[in-house]
């Protein structure tokens, strides 16, 4: 492909990205504050879309890329590549200080490929219980070993 037919299809791709902006709301007037527009496209865009996809047509394939990206993605936040016991202690933790029953001061978390261990000491064997419940209850967490002592 040549610089004249590169700078063709620059356009084309620039002038279907204005028509898709114009006709489904989100051009330049869009909000500021990051909302998307109150109407998605229709079943029919979307159909007709796809189909000229299977057949190589990239402006449909970016339009069908945004229809899949367009939606609510609230509570959704990034994958850590961190230590995943790490991540499961540091949500056990997260629990087990948010219970409002539960006095988790004495409590000591710890995770080894997936198995959790819960030392130190409680209150009442409810709390106990809880503790165990609450690590289990954790995505990641294979088996929780519960070494809490009632005192």
């Amino acid at each position: 492909m040549n610089l004249s037919e590169k700078h063709d299809q620059r356009a084309a791709d620039v002038e279907a990205e204005r028509d898709f902006e114009r006709r489904h709301g989100r051009a330049a007037e869009a909000p500021l504050d990051g909302a998307h527009p109150a109407e998605p496209r229709g079943l029919l865009d979307k159909t007709k879309d796809e189909v000229a996809a299977w057949f190589g047509n990239p402006n449909a394939a970016s339009r069908r890329q945004r229809d899949g990206a367009a939606g609510d993605h609230s509570g959704q936040g990034p994958q850590s590549h961190g230590d995943p016991d790490a991540l499961i202690v540091e949500e056990i933790n997260q629990r087990l200080t948010a219970d409002p029953g539960l006095d988790a001061s004495r409590i000591e978390v710890r995770a080894l490929a997936g198995a959790v261990t819960l030392d130190g000491a409680v209150i009442t064997s409810a709390d106990r219980r809880c503790a165990e419940d609450l690590a289990a209850a954790v995505k990641g967490v294979i088996q929780v070993r519960n070494d809490l002592q009632v005192a």
